[in-house]
C-alpha cells in the first residue's frame, strides 16, 4: 500500500490497523458518523497536514478543511476541573476569551507533558481520543466545542480532516455529523480570521452556478465551457485539485440560434426562443448568464432586465471585448464576423463596444468567404480545411494587425491551430476574451485584467 492509499474499513482489515486507529473507527462506526481513512506522512500541524493529506485521489486540502483542535482544563469558579477540547478550522483563530465566556470558569492549554499522561502528544488531538482515554482518569465527561463556522460546509465534499490518532494516519469526516452524535458538546462562535492567513476565496464560500445558452453553432457553448474551465484551473494552480473545484454549469441549445446569422431578418424567430431559455436558467439558479454567440448579444438590454428579476448577473461578450481593448490602449482592430456583426450597423452588438476604437470593416468579397466559412463549420465542423480557409481571408482581405475574431465558427477553427505563430498578427478571440471576464466571476477576481496578455496571442 503506498503512503497516501486510502485503507479500507472492513473487519478483514482492521488488524492492520494501528490501535488508535482502529479505536478511532470503531468510535465513528459505533455514533454512525460517516468517515474514510487514509495514510499520510507524518504531520504535527494544520498546514503540514493540509500539504499532505490525501482526499479524492489529490494529495493536498486546504487550510480551511484541516480541524484545529485545543485540549485544555477548565477550572469552574467552585474549584472542579473538566477537560474541553475546542475545534475550529485550520485557517482560524480559537479565541480563548470567547471560549472561556461560552463554558464559564478558567481554561488553560494543557501542557505537552499532561498530554502525554493522558496517551496524547502535540498534532494528534482530535475530537475522538478524549473518548478513549481511561475512564477514571477523568472526573467528568470531556466537553467538546465546536465552532459554528467549522459546521457549515465550504464547498465539495464539504468535509474537513484530522489525524485519526497516528500522526501517519488521516480521517475524513463531516462536523455536522460529528457534533450531533455527542452529548457533551457545545456549539457556538469561538474562533477569528487568522490575520496571516489569506480570505478564504469566493469559488470555495460562494461559487456562481453559469448558464450558457448555445447553439450558434451548438459546439460553440462547448468551446466556451472548455475555456472557462481551462482559465479556472490555471488560475487556481495547486488549488485546483479536479473536479470539485470546478463552477456548476447549467447548459442550453437552442436550434433556433442557428438563424441568427441573418438577425436582422429572423429576430422574430429567434428572441421567444432566446427568452424562453434566459428565463428557464434563471429559474433554474444560474447566477451567471451567458451567451455563447457574437450576433444575439443584440438582445442584451432585454436579458439584463430578466436576469436582474432573477439576482442574476448576465455578461456580454462585445463588453468584454470593448473593456479588453480599451484597458490596453488598443485603438485599431480588424472586425472579422457575420455582416450583422462586422459593419457595425444597428444590428451589430459591437457597435457600442468599439464606438471609440478605429475598426477595420471586411469588403463585399470577404465578407462573403467569412459566411461561406462560417455556414461550412456549422454543417462540416471545424477541419484543417477550413483552417486553411481562414488562413487565406486573413492574408487576403485583412491588413490590419490586431484582429477580433468576433464569429463562434472561427474560435472553433482557431482551437485547431497547433503550429508554431507564422506571423507577428495578433487574433483576438471573443470566445477567450469571454471566458476569461466569467471565469472572473466564478473566482471572485478581475481576470481581465491580471489574465489578458496570455490570451491576446494567437498567430496565424
Amino acid at each position: 500500500m503506498s503512503e497516501h492509499e486510502a485503507e479500507p474499513i472492513q473487519s478483514s482489515g482492521r488488524e492492520r490497523l494501528p490501535e488508535t486507529v482502529a479505536r478511532t473507527a470503531e468510535f465513528l462506526s459505533e455514533h454512525e458518523v460517516w468517515f474514510r481513512l487514509a495514510r499520510n506522512p507524518a504531520v504535527r500541524s494544520c498546514r503540514d497536514a493540509a500539504n499532505k493529506r490525501m482526499r479524492l485521489g489529490q494529495v493536498g486540502v486546504p487550510l480551511w478543511d484541516e480541524l484545529k483542535s485545543f485540549f485544555g482544563v477548565l477550572r469552574r469558579p467552585e474549584g472542579r476541573e473538566q477537560y474541553v477540547v475546542v475545534h475550529c478550522r485550520g485557517d482560524r483563530l480559537i479565541d480563548l476569551a470567547r471560549v472561556t465566556e461560552v463554558v464559564g470558569g478558567t481554561l488553560s492549554r494543557m501542557a505537552h507533558i499532561d498530554l502525554e499522561g493522558l496517551g496524547m502528544a502535540y498534532g494528534l488531538v482530535n475530537p475522538f481520543e478524549p473518548w478513549a482515554l481511561d475512564a477514571q482518569l477523568m472526573t467528568s465527561p470531556v466537553l467538546q466545542v465546536f465552532d459554528r463556522d467549522l459546521l457549515t460546509p465550504i464547498g465539495i465534499p464539504g468535509t474537513v480532516m484530522t489525524n485519526a490518532g497516528d500522526l501517519t494516519w488521516s480521517v475524513e469526516i463531516r462536523p455536522g455529523e460529528l457534533a450531533d452524535a455527542l452529548d457533551h458538546k457545545i456549539v457556538a462562535d469561538v474562533s477569528v480570521e487568522d490575520p496571516d492567513e489569506r480570505a478564504r476565496p469566493a469559488w470555495a464560500v460562494a461559487p456562481k452556478t453559469i448558464g450558457i445558452i448555445t447553439g450558434n453553432g451548438p459546439e460553440s457553448g462547448m468551446l466556451l465551457w472548455r475555456t472557462i474551465n481551462r482559465i479556472v484551473r490555471e488560475q487556481l494552480g495547486r488549488d485546483a485539485r479536479g473536479d470539485t473545484v470546478m463552477p456548476e454549469v447549467i447548459l442550453r441549445s437552442l436550434p433556433e440560434m442557428g438563424l441568427t446569422m441573418e438577425l436582422d431578418r429572423r429576430h422574430r424567430h429567434v428572441w421567444p426562443a432566446l427568452r424562453k431559455a434566459a428565463v428557464e436558467l434563471c429559474r433554474d439558479g444560474a447566477e451567471v448568464l451567458t451567451l455563447a454567440c457574437n450576433t444575439t448579444p443584440y438582445f442584451a438590454p432585454e436579458l439584463s432586465k430578466i436576469a436582474a428579476e432573477y439576482q442574476t448577473t448576465f455578461v456580454s461578450m462585445p463588453d468584454a471585448l470593448g473593456d479588453w481593448l480599451r484597458s490596453r490602449d488598443i485603438g485599431q482592430v480588424a472586425l472579422v464576423g457575420v455582416k450583422t456583426v462586422a459593419e457595425l450597423g444597428p444590428w451589430s452588438p459591437y457597435r457600442t463596444p468599439l464606438s471609440k476604437i478605429e475598426v477595420e470593416l471586411p469588403n463585399d468579397q470577404t465578407m462573403t468567404r467569412i459566411h461561406e466559412l462560417a455556414y461550412q463549420v456549422k454543417a462540416q465542423g471545424a477541419d484543417h480545411a477550413s483552417l486553411n480557409r481562414l488562413r487565406d481571408i486573413l492574408r487576403e482581405g485583412v491588413e490590419s494587425r490586431v484582429v477580433v475574431l468576433a464569429l463562434t465558427e472561427i474560435s472553433l477553427v482557431l482551437e485547431l491551430q497547433k503550429q508554431a505563430p507564422r506571423s507577428d498578427r495578433l487574433l483576438v478571440d471573443t470566445i477567450e476574451l469571454y471566458a476569461a471576464r466569467i471565469a472572473g466571476l466564478y473566482l471572485g477576481s478581475d481576470l481581465q485584467r491580471i489574465y489578458g496578455p496570455k490570451i491576446e496571442i494567437t498567430s496565424i
